[in-house]
């Protein structure tokens, strides 16, 4: 987690200068008044629009982990819960799984590679290893290796509709992400809105005092 951080921070870093350096021109041709102060002003918006949007993303991403159960969503490992405090986790990559307890001390996966998954009621039902299975999530039984067959059969009259690990993963937070994105967003123009406003007035005020 702490290397994508980094990572990601360093590719702001770039962003931001680039950025900052392409609002140059536009600023000293179209700002007559103030124009040197315009131009550090929008030298630096688009970092301080990065970098606020990129730590209310975090700070939002965490919120919503907390409140979902899940993964905080950056970094290595996925999980998102399924009910009665089991979870549906992986390593790397959401497209091979396994379902284990949340909380267990000995991370015991009761079932592996799973890669396609439906909850159902109180069951889950999925694709492992090329075959399906069903998982009662109240007493934790399950009964592997059926045919696509004899899932159907055990299931009747429930239809069967599997999506893949990827998929689940994201249909769980979708709209809570849209949400904190949306939020994230407009505390960046808020941020950028009173960067300039302190940047112009503050610097104007001052010069009326003087």
């Amino acid at each position: 987690m702490l290397f994508v951080l980094i990572f990601w921070a360093v590719i702001f870093l770039l962003l931001s200068l680039v950025s900052g350096l392409l609002t140059l021109p536009f600023t000293y041709f179209l700002c007559k008044e103030q124009r040197k102060r315009r131009m550090i002003l929008s030298f630096f918006t688009p970092g301080v629009a990065l970098f606020t949007y990129a730590a209310s993303s975090l700070v939002a991403m965490i919120i919503i982990a907390i409140i979902l159960g899940t993964d905080i969503g950056i970094g290595d490992s996925w999980s998102t819960p399924l009910k009665n405090n089991y979870e549906l986790s992986s390593t790397d990559t959401p497209d091979n799984g396994g379902i284990c307890k949340k909380g267990d001390l000995y991370n015991e996966i009761l079932i592996s590679d799973v890669t396609h998954i439906q909850v159902i009621g109180d069951s889950v039902i999925g694709k492992a290893d090329g075959r399906y299975f069903i998982f009662n999530l109240q007493d934790g039984t399950h009964t592997d290796s059926l045919t696509y067959q004899g899932l159907t059969r055990q299931i009747s009259p429930f239809s069967i509709h599997l999506i893949d690990n990827n998929t689940y993963y994201w249909d769980q937070r979708r709209t809570a992400y849209i949400i904190g994105g949306v939020l994230s967003l407009l505390l960046t123009v808020l941020v950028v809105r009173l960067f300039w406003r302190i940047g112009l007035h503050g610097f104007q005020r001052r010069q009326q005092g003087s």
